[in-house]
């Protein structure tokens, strides 16, 4: 046993000294072409970026978020994204308030209610229920 602890003592010593050897010569390395590798500094200094950052793009204007004004003075229900019509909670006619669901839309398998952007009555629903719509498409006209 005495044997193969000695044994594994040796082995381990001769990893450690090729490590440390190993370790040496690439100090020496790093130090003997020191004077080489900053001649390429000018194709890309420290200061520049290594990667290049693109322009953010200007957010879409959110059609819901201001109410457009249809010829007849009703005021449209556009989609902000496109999606299917899942189902439709209102029919026209109905009165709604400010903020209720007027319908539920699939968009990326994410049910994403669409709102009233005004109180008023429902003059027109543009859609049906498995329908794909786009965006900026008429949903709906509230009166």
């Amino acid at each position: 046993m005495f044997n193969t602890l000695m044994q594994g003592l040796v082995l381990l010593v001769a990893g450690m000294g090729i490590v440390y050897v190993f370790l040496a010569l690439m100090v020496w390395v790093m130090n003997r072409f020191a004077t080489i590798i900053p001649r390429f500094n000018h194709i890309l200094p420290d200061e520049e970026p290594k990667k290049k950052v693109r322009a953010p793009r200007p957010a879409p204007a959110a059609h819901a978020a201001q109410p457009a004004v249809a010829h007849d003075g009703a005021a449209e229900v556009r989609s902000a994204l496109p999606g299917t019509v899942l189902r439709v909670s209102v029919k026209a006619g109905d009165h709604v308030a400010h903020s209720d669901e007027l319908l539920v839309l699939d968009v990326m398998k994410m049910e994403t209610p669409v709102k009233a952007d005004k109180a008023g009555v429902i003059a027109a629903i543009r859609v049906a229920a498995g329908e794909k719509v786009n965006t900026g498409d008429v949903l709906a006209l509230i009166a």
